[in-house]
């Protein structure tokens, strides 16, 4: 009986798993934790901010985001998604690391949460697009300040960085 269990056992191994060996397999770029392209964030049904990418869209300005902003597409209103910027005329100044935008017809309650999602949009939307005009590549979202300014009731809120509105 031995030898029957001792021979079973020998033919296993020599067996294997038969999984058969193979060579390097070729699958592109390693994964990275940040997506590259333009990133426009909207307000979800549960009142979060929430990021949709724009592939290949191209802006020119920074005061283009806006205008992108005010116009979720058909996708990402099916998600859920929804914008709180609207008409007005929208100024956007800064350079480098530092944006200031300019928000009409609107008085700041710093208590509403839909002033702080405004803002939030506004701040890292605006932020991942300086982030993509950098053609060095070495300007990140979070290296980006932006203060929003309520134009008609004379508030502001910021500098911010994008992640102050992502938690």
């Amino acid at each position: 009986m031995r030898r029957v269990v001792g021979a079973v056992l020998s033919v296993l191994v020599l067996a294997g798993c038969g999984v058969r060996p193979t060579g390097v397999v070729a699958a592109g770029e390693p994964a990275s934790g940040l997506t590259k392209g333009l990133r426009l964030y909207f307000v979800s049904e549960s009142g979060r901010l929430e990021g949709a990418p724009r592939p290949g869209q191209e802006i020119r300005e920074p005061v283009h985001v806006i205008k992108l902003l005010m116009s979720p597409s058909e996708s990402e209103k099916r998600s859920g998604l929804t914008t709180l910027v609207s008409g007005g005329t929208w100024e956007v100044t800064g350079a480098g690391d530092r944006l200031t935008v300019r928000v009409p017809d609107r008085v700041l309650d710093p208590a509403s949460v839909q002033d702080r999602n405004l803002a939030g949009q506004l701040v890292c939307s605006l932020a991942r697009a300086r982030s993509v005009f950098d053609e060095s590549g070495r300007t990140r979202p979070d290296d980006v300040r932006v203060t929003v300014v309520f134009v008609a009731g004379g508030g502001e809120l910021g500098p911010h960085v994008c992640s102050d509105f992502l938690t």
